[in-house]
């Protein structure tokens, strides 16, 4: 997997073969295309695979309901906008965005490991009733939408523009302020 992610980040999707792959990891094609059917197959579950490393300690919100409900979603944002907005992530999204564009399954295969899987947990995390003790949701879909719409503002789409990300500092003040700004929101 982390081959073929290199590969892949480095030479772009169209750009990188099982050739490639087998020539640095040893094997064969056959064992390849026996686990994963074509190239295809292997991308996706190289996405599949990135999208759990990269962004499994966004996952952490449940385990978090004894602390502090705003420094539990401050640690939330900085690991959110963290993993959305650095490699292998922002390679990967500008690989789908660029060669799987008019094509269903691989860009709905990473929606549904990432974005929507994040979309969900945090969903469940704000109807919990640690938070609705704190907060008045009456929408969680709206109010999870609107929290990583703050998170994200532009930055997003500034890393997969290849500008420079933020500093831990700028990090460390966007995600007080954007949790500050959804807890006024919502507050009781």
């Amino acid at each position: 997997m982390e081959v073929a992610t290199d590969l892949f980040i480095e030479q772009g999707y169209k750009d990188t073969s099982l050739d490639q792959i087998v020539a640095i990891c040893g094997g064969s094609k056959q064992t390849l295309y026996r686990y994963f059917a074509n190239k295809e197959g292997l991308f996706v579950e190289v996405l599949a695979y990135n999208t759990k490393t990269s962004l499994e300690s966004v996952f952490q919100l449940a385990d978090k309901q004894a602390a502090p409900l705003q420094e539990t979603l401050n640690d939330f944002a900085k690991k959110y906008l963290k993993g959305v907005c650095s490699n292998p992530m922002v390679s990967l999204f500008r690989i789908i965005s660029a060669d799987f564009n008019k094509h269903d399954s691989v860009p709905n295969q990473f929606w549904q490991t990432g974005p929507q899987r994040i979309h969900q947990y945090l969903i469940d995390f704000l109807k919990s009733e640690a938070v609705s003790s704190q907060l008045h949701i009456e929408n969680a879909d709206l109010a999870c939408d609107q929290l990583l719409a703050l998170i994200k503002l532009d930055y997003q789409n500034m890393a997969l523009m290849g500008f420079d990300f933020l500093t831990d500092e700028e990090l460390d003040t966007h995600a007080k302020k954007a949790v500050a700004a959804f807890l006024r929101l919502y507050q009781r």
